[in-house]
């Protein structure tokens, strides 16, 4: 072919190649007889012999394949083919390049007299794009705006600051914002003069009200690449940037809330610190409470209790105090005094913080319970040395038992009742010395003991450490903690030699009392043969050896009557012995 399809184009060819819309003219034989280059460039058509082509063939080479919606693809190919006018059809397609586009397409009869028939193929991407940006720019908080290089606006779209897209256009800064002119106008110049993007935050009145937008100002650009004015982003963030003061707000009374929380946790946690006196507490409370002011540098502390003071920080007065009671025991025993040693911003009442004032009575209410703990600690630490000194000392053993852990304390009068040393039994049982023999009466006991009775006078045989038995006397009572019996306390004696002596001295009574039956047995004994010796005195006819028998029974009567009457003492010391127990 000799001559090209620019050549039979209907009209100039320079203005048709000159369109981005890609052009097809199909004459009334249904042959190709022109396209242009936008027409080649869209559906990837190289050769030249594409002029004369059946239209249907150059449908199915180049076109239909890059379609990639069936439904557009059938109805394309009906219309086309049937040679009907068709208005704009968007149809998803794949270029030969492989980019996804969307690709318009239209025809009509362009020349009755010729019976040729003008198809229309546009890429229609950027349109679609340009929409979907209105779209989602439309109402939202996104400003777009172009100036030129006299910074006068040329496009704009979603303005919201009074002004509309189409009134602010050929305005500068001055007529738009007066207030904020000078400001935009440097920001925007850099911009023009440096090549470079500038982002900044600048706050706008409208209405009475302030609004703060976020802008990014670009270079805007000809086809050259030369800076011919400025394009910029506008980001409404004033309720951003409320919110975010708020949470600057909360993030700083947070960590107001969190100093004053580690303040009482260190005060709470020197109280625990072993060796801590009084004194060393309140001087190290003083250093730790600045920590929970806002100023901590500037903040000195003078803590007063019983007269005596403890400073942190210069000492000199101040404009600026607040002061907490220490009470102990409902009585005030001192104060607490927070003072800013400098000048403070002031807010509504002062320097201070309502929360302050509530953690330094805090701070003041712990300190008075722990100055009460202590001192009763060091009463119950007196005590509990006055009760260990007496059970050092005494002569009756002391033993406390846990139910956990068996005995825990005992006595030093255990090793001389039973011969072990305290720290051999601690730990150990009382099972472990109790003889079989004493087992049940033992755990009865304990049993009672752990119901909450008072047991007394309970009597139990114990193996001492030499294997000889001991007999102990105990009374036991309960351990009670938290309304709950933990343990159990015995006290008791030895009293194995009271109970030998009570058996020896039993069997001194016994051998009392038969010493004086015998005593009554032999009086009778004897009285029966002096009353014969008397009747034959009488009978003798010697008077004198009559009048001596008679003599010698009485000196006899007068023995056996003082044997009546020790035997009379003797019953009557006896049963006086008995009655008291000696």
């Amino acid at each position: 072919m000799t001559d090209s399809h620019q050549d039979r184009a209907p009209f100039h060819s320079a203005v048709l190649n000159a369109l981005e819309d890609g052009l097809l003219v199909v004459g009334d034989d249904r042959k190709v007889r022109w396209y242009n280059p936008a027409l080649a460039r869209t559906l990837g058509i190289r050769q030249k012999d594409a002029i004369g082509m059946e239209f249907g063939s150059l449908l199915e080479t180049y076109f239909l394949p890059i379609i990639e919606d069936d439904d557009s693809m059938q109805l394309l190919r009906h219309v086309l083919e049937n040679g009907a006018d068709l208005p704009s059809l968007l149809c998803r397609a794949r270029t030969p390049d492989g980019t996804r586009r969307w690709i318009s397409v239209s025809s009509k009869q362009a020349f009755p007299v010729t019976g040729q028939r003008l198809i229309k193929i546009r890429d229609a991407t950027a349109d679609l794009h340009a929409h979907h940006f209105r779209v989602a720019l439309d109402q939202s908080p996104v400003v777009v705006f172009v100036q030129d290089e006299e910074l006068r606006y040329i496009w704009s779209y979603n303005q919201q600051l009074g002004s509309t897209d189409t009134s602010i256009i050929g305005m500068r800064e001055e007529d738009v914002f007066p207030e904020n002119a000078e400001h935009l106008s440097a920001l925007k110049r850099r911009v023009l003069e440096t090549g470079e993007s500038v982002r900044a935050a600048v706050t706008f009145t409208v209405a009475g009200e302030q609004r703060v937008r976020d802008l990014t100002l670009k270079p805007f650009r000809d086809v050259s690449g030369e800076i011919v004015g400025v394009a910029g982003t506008a980001f409404d963030v004033t309720e951003r940037n409320r919110v975010e003061e708020m949470l600057r707000e909360k993030t700083h009374e947070l960590k107001k809330r969190m100093d004053e929380l580690r303040c009482l946790y260190t005060i709470t946690h020197l109280v625990e610190t072993p060796g801590m006196t009084l004194d060393k507490l309140l001087q190290a409370v003083a250093d730790t409470l600045p920590m929970g002011w806002q100023y901590p540098d500037y903040t000195g502390v003078r803590i007063t209790v019983d007269g005596r003071d403890y400073f942190r920080g210069d000492p000199a007065d101040s404009a600026w105090t607040q002061e907490s009671p220490i009470a102990v025991h409902g009585k005030q025993v001192g104060e607490i005094e927070v003072r800013y040693l400098a000048d403070i911003p002031e807010g509504g009442k002062g320097p201070f913080l309502p929360e302050e004032q509530m953690l330094l009575d805090a701070i003041s209410k712990r300190l008075g319970r722990i100055i009460e703990r202590l001192q009763v600690e060091a009463a119950l630490e007196e005590s509990e040395e006055t009760f260990r000194g007496i059970a050092q000392r005494s002569f009756d053993l002391i033993v406390t038992s846990y139910l956990d852990d068996g005995l825990n304390y005992v006595s030093p009068a255990m090793e001389r009742i039973l011969g072990y040393s305290p720290e051999e039994m601690v730990g150990t049982d009382w099972e472990d010395y109790i003889l079989p023999t004493s087992l049940l009466t033992w755990k009865e006991g304990r049993r009672r003991v752990l119901r909450g009775e008072q047991i007394e006078g309970l009597k139990i045989e114990v193996r001492r450490k030499n294997g000889e038995t001991a007999i102990l006397e105990l009374n036991e009572s309960p351990i009670i903690e938290k309304k709950a019996i933990v343990g159990f306390q015995v006290i008791g004696r030895d009293i194995s030699e009271r109970i030998l002596h009570e058996r020896l001295r039993e069997q001194a009574f016994d051998m009392t009392e038969r010493n004086i039956a015998q005593f009554a047995v032999l009086a009778d004994h004897v009285r029966h043969p002096l009353q014969v010796i008397m009747g034959v005195a009488d009978l003798l006819d010697d008077e004198a050896v009559a009048a001596k028998l008679r003599e010698q029974v009485r000196r006899i009567n007068l023995q056996i009557s003082e044997l009546d009457r020790e035997w009379m003492e003797s019953r009557k010391i006896r049963e006086f012995l008995k009655r008291y127990e000696l």
